[in-house]
């Protein structure tokens, strides 16, 4: 069962449903550090911000990129996004057709408010109870 035919699903929305504190690394990273968290197989993106406001996710680097370069210069061209009010059918949809399992969600300023995350088997949120039948 996923989170949008849970009982009451149709009250729920994106900002009901993201993990609120993602982690994040600064705008100015390196290609190393960004490099470093890839590493890990958990990590489907890395998300850079300046304070709250978000200035990419990047999902993969070149294997030429430079570890001194700012990874700034890798970030996806055009990240999937979601405002927190959006529907919870919208939200799953959309997480669940993204190739990494994960939307970000931004305010109307794209100040980072939080993330939607599929869990591994596509059948509910990370951080979020599946209810039984």
């Amino acid at each position: 069962m996923t989170v949008s035919d849970s009982p009451g699903s149709q009250l729920l929305v994106a900002g009901d449903l993201m993990l609120a504190d993602p982690k994040t690394l600064d705008a100015g990273v390196s290609v190393a550090e960004v490099r470093d968290q890839l590493a890990n197989p958990k990590v489907q993106m890395v998300l850079l911000a300046e304070g709250r406001a978000f200035r990419g996710a990047v999902t993969g680097l070149p294997p030429d990129a430079a570890p001194d370069e700012r990874a700034l210069a890798y970030v996806d061209p055009e990240p999937e996004t979601i405002y927190p009010h959006a529907s919870a059918d919208e939200a799953f949809e959309r997480a669940a057709a993204s190739p990494f399992r994960r939307v970000i969600v931004l305010d109307d300023d794209q100040n980072l408010l939080g993330l939607l995350c599929l869990n591994p088997s596509r059948t509910g949120f990370c951080g979020v109870p599946e209810t039984a039948d």
